[in-house]
């Protein structure tokens, strides 16, 4: 069996977004949140409806399974925090928070090429490829924030709570407070420096299923999907080739007896595979993956089995580093020719 886990510690690396990419996308995030504040401040009227605005990260980039995705764009999801006390019947609509929004970020951005006022959030496109999703909330407690759907209104959603239940299945020590009490963030960023930053099986996991979307991403479901399917379905082994295998496997068996993904936070329950059109696509490639990696286990030489293991990973998946079969010597081989040719096990039925 050939073992290709030190080839999967490189293509981790080659997927995980850089840590150049990661302080681009803070610097612009940051920039994004002065400018937002400083010009909303100067739209709000007298009587808005909230009383502060905060922000807050959340998704992939918080818990560490973000990607570089093959076409470069990739993104950070930072949540705009509307606090007030209005409850749902007196507050304005979400589009009318949306609109705040948009209107706050303007449109005199050398470096933005477009802002799109989506269902669930903002979304800025900048000219070098990444972008920045803004989703709204409305919360008189940040524990229980409401989320600006333009299509189904106020819909309770926290993403704290996400993050909190991902970060337990890797036993990260992860605290809601870190994020809630601000007098608290030093030692988030100390979990973040010294914690999150040792790299858990779980997370490289995540990233390989991504990655692995990424090839074929118009039929994919999208990232949470895949975050929860492996969260849940995880298999633990010193190898990553091994842990992976195994996990496809599980998360294939689970499909089948129910084709969906139930979100383990508020909305607890929702189905995010419910609006999913291509099951029968995803499962087919699922299949094609655990077939591949089940080929690639059984191969004894190593730059055979990174070949299976490509098949459904792609070209970054970094076979030149695997190592080549040592070559028999020639008295083995004679050995081996000569016990053959004598079948000392008896005749063959």
């Amino acid at each position: 069996m050939a073992n290709l886990h030190n080839v999967f510690g490189e293509y981790n690396r080659i997927i995980r977004l850089s840590d150049t990419n990661r302080t681009e996308l803070i610097l612009v995030r940051n920039n994004l949140r002065t400018r937002i504040q400083k010009r909303h401040n100067q739209f709000a009227e007298a009587n808005k409806p909230y009383d502060e605005l905060e922000f807050q990260s959340q998704g992939s980039f918080v818990m560490d399974t973000i990607i570089t995705p093959m076409r470069d764009d990739y993104d950070l999801d930072d949540g705009i925090y509307f606090l007030g006390r209005l409850s749902r019947e007196k507050r304005p609509a979400p589009e009318v928070f949306h609109k705040m929004v948009v209107q706050a970020i303007g449109a005199d951005h050398d470096e933005v090429e477009k802002v799109i006022d989506k269902n669930t959030c903002v979304r800025v496109l900048y000219k070098s490829g990444f972008h920045i999703d803004l989703p709204i909330y409305y919360a008189d407690n940040k524990e229980c924030p409401d989320l600006a759907d333009k299509e189904r209104k106020w819909i309770l959603s926290n993403p704290v709570e996400f993050i909190a239940w991902f970060e337990e299945k890797t036993h990260s020590g992860f605290l809601k407070s870190f994020l809630y009490e601000s007098a608290l963030y030093d030692q988030y960023e100390r979990w973040i420096t010294d914690i999150r930053k040792q790299d858990v099986q779980l997370r490289r996991l995540v990233r390989y299923l991504k990655a692995w979307g990424d090839l074929r991403r118009e039929e994919m479901p999208c990232g949470l999907v895949m975050t929860i399917l492996v969260a849940n379905d995880f298999y633990e082994h010193e190898r990553d080739d091994i842990a992976l295998k195994e996990t496809l496997v599980l998360i294939e068996a689970t499909l089948r007896k129910s084709f969906r993904c139930e979100r383990p936070t508020t909305p607890v329950g929702e189905d995010l595979l419910a609006s999913y059109k291509n099951k029968d696509a995803f499962m087919k490639y699922l299949g094609q993956f655990i077939e591949n990696a089940k080929q690639a286990l059984l191969e004894t030489d190593p730059q055979k089995a990174c070949k299976h293991w490509q098949k459904s990973l792609g070209d970054r998946f970094p076979c030149h580093l695997a190592p080549a079969l040592p070559k028999p010597a020639v008295a083995t081989v004679g050995l081996i020719t000569g016990a053959s040719s004598s079948r000392p096990w008896g005749t063959t039925l």
